[in-house]
């Protein structure tokens, strides 16, 4: 073989190592988020606004189911009153401690199992597990303020609504999940559940 045929060698050989790495896909920036991140601080701002609307039905709850032995005890109503306020801001203020962890946990979901996502105006994207938390969330709090039942489980129906709620997401988006392998289709369907079952439990 001569110089000429090595040199020709060569360079086919080349390039065919080359062909593999035409096109590459971008990796944009934040391509690894699947909402935006200011629908996630609206959602939690919303969430605390409707939490704080119910403080009252909460208080008025408490205030009822004070044993009789203990409003004895206490003897005087205005400290009773103070003590069932004091416990409301405690519940309040862990309630958005819990409600951060809960939606911080559906952000992570949402970006590692789901990346896709779907487009809205002004560059705004929803991915699946952030419908599915406020869809978890923001309704039978909404409910709540709206018809004054303080325990939305005890209308029937209640536990209905979750499961319900997270399959007819999980098929509206399913374009961004069908492809993946069974494993993979299976653990966004339990974390998709135990994502709604954590505010239907709780």
């Amino acid at each position: 073989m001569n110089s000429a045929d090595r040199h020709i060698k060569s360079e086919t050989v080349i390039q065919i190592a080359s062909v593999g790495k035409l096109n590459p896909e971008p990796i944009l920036p934040g391509n690894t988020a699947s909402t935006s991140r200011l629908l996630w601080i609206c959602a939690y701002v919303i969430l605390m606004v409707l939490v704080a609307l119910r403080l009252p039905l909460t208080k008025q709850y408490l205030s009822e189911r004070v044993p009789a032995d203990v409003r004895a005890e206490l003897g005087d109503d205005r400290l009773l009153s103070l003590s069932i306020t004091v416990g409301t801001v405690i519940f309040f203020l862990m309630y958005a401690v819990i409600m951060g962890l809960y939606l911080s946990l559906a952000a992570l979901l949402d970006r590692r199992l789901v990346p896709g996502k779907v487009r809205m105006g002004r560059g705004l994207n929803v991915g699946v597990f952030f419908v599915i938390a406020m869809l978890a969330t923001i309704p039978p709090n909404a409910f709540s303020v709206a018809s004054g039942i303080v325990q939305p489980r005890e209308v029937p129906g209640y536990w209905y609504y979750f499961p319900f709620m997270t399959a007819l997401v999980l098929a509206v988006f399913r374009r961004h999940w069908l492809h993946f392998s069974l494993g993979k289709k299976v653990l966004i369907a339990l974390s998709a559940l135990t994502l709604s079952a954590i505010v239907a439990i709780g």
